[in-house]
């Protein structure tokens, strides 16, 4: 399991993962194996007279944190037909003087399957709650968690086909201490590279959908960088959360990703972080919040952004810097009204308050294993 922390100007990073037999091997077993599978440590449910079990639960040791109050899990998982998983998770929550403090109950991510009709859940207890993908503390102000624990449950309807879970993944912020990161804050430009992407408008999609697709489609974008050969639409279903009504779910659209067999998370992430994943290769999704018109003081406005929007999902591919010495973001912005106006440069000042508002919140998708 890494936790990392790395102070980066007014934001922190924080990710958890657990992976490998070691990592897995530090929790708790209910009618759940582990399996080496195509070079990989996977969680299985167990097998009984050459049948797998129709439930298994896997539980994380507790794993102490620094401050949160939002917390995402996501997961990378193979679900054969008739299979599917779920993944809940509980935090010990302290006031912030920490003189007291309790665990929350086990609150659930929904149910999740390629072949299933996957659904976030209304998920609460008396300290916390699940904000459709978000892990939330309630008392923000007065509490903080200080310890996590993951619960994992595996599901067939098929005696012959188990799921398979290979990660999982934590990220975690107090939001009460997340600062708008301003350009003059940020860390140095260490890497300039641009890297080509195809370029989806979310509005030359299916048109009942289109406006609210944004997620999956910077999402098709990265996986056909990768060597997918994917159509915005069949993403988008695939992520689709039947509970929200939504296509969304942050951890639906990763869990997707990971469903393909890539390694792919959520991060509560940083300038360092977008810089970090350029320089491997890969494009980051990540969210914003934004305006284009200069008059409106509700949003950070963007320059040569295409729309006002409350919440946003866009493709990072590259960092530039001109003759001028000026730092531009070069992305990919699915709200671009035809393909040939998604790629986009936006300021880095700017881009970095608009990516703020969200938490800096970004997905990571890597190689495959």
């Amino acid at each position: 399991m890494g936790i990392y922390s790395k102070n980066n100007g007014s934001l922190k990073e924080r990710l958890i993962k657990i992976r490998g037999k070691d990592e897995f091997n530090k929790g708790y077993f209910k009618g759940i194996g582990i399996s080496r599978i195509n070079n990989e440590d996977v969680l299985i449910l167990s097998e009984e007279d050459n049948n797998y079990k129709e439930l298994g639960t896997y539980i994380s040791e507790e794993i102490g944190t620094e401050d949160f109050t939002s917390l995402i899990l996501t997961w990378n998982s193979k679900t054969p037909e008739n299979t599917y998983v779920e993944v809940l998770a509980r935090a010990y929550i302290v006031e912030r003087d920490g003189r007291a403090g309790s665990w929350s109950e086990y609150l659930s991510w929904g149910i999740w399957g390629t072949s299933i009709k996957s659904s976030s859940k209304d998920s609460e207890c008396e300290i916390a709650k699940i904000d459709t993908d978000v892990f939330v503390v309630k008392d923000k102000v007065n509490s903080v968690g200080k310890k996590i624990q993951i619960k994992v449950n595996l599901y067939s309807a098929d005696l012959k086909s188990t799921p398979t879970l290979s990660q999982l993944t934590a990220t975690f912020i107090d939001n009460n201490k997340s600062k708008e990161v301003l350009a003059d804050n940020a860390e140095k430009i260490y890497y300039e590279k641009i890297l080509e992407t195809p370029c989806f408008s979310q509005y030359e999609r299916e048109e009942s959908i289109a406006s609210r697709i944004c997620s999956p489609t910077s999402l098709t974008m990265v996986l056909n960088r990768m060597g997918e050969n994917l159509i915005v639409e069949d993403v988008a279903w695939n992520c689709y959360d039947y509970k929200y009504d939504g296509f969304g779910n942050w951890a639906f659209n990763v869990a997707f990703a990971g469903s393909l067999g890539y390694e792919a998370y959520i991060e509560y992430g940083s300038f360092e972080s977008l810089q970090r994943e350029i320089s491997k290769g890969y494009p980051v999704v990540v969210s914003v919040k934004y305006t284009n018109d200069i008059n409106n003081k509700e949003y950070p406005y963007i320059e040569n952004s295409p729309l006002t929007t409350s919440g946003h999902l866009i493709v990072v591919c590259g960092i530039e810097v001109n003759n001028s010495g000026e730092v531009y973001i070069v992305v990919n912005d699915p709200a671009g009204k035809n393909n040939e106006s998604v790629r986009r440069k936006y300021k880095l000042n700017e881009f970095l308050i608009a990516w703020s508002k969200s938490n800096n919140a970004m997905y990571v998708i890597n190689k495959k294993y």
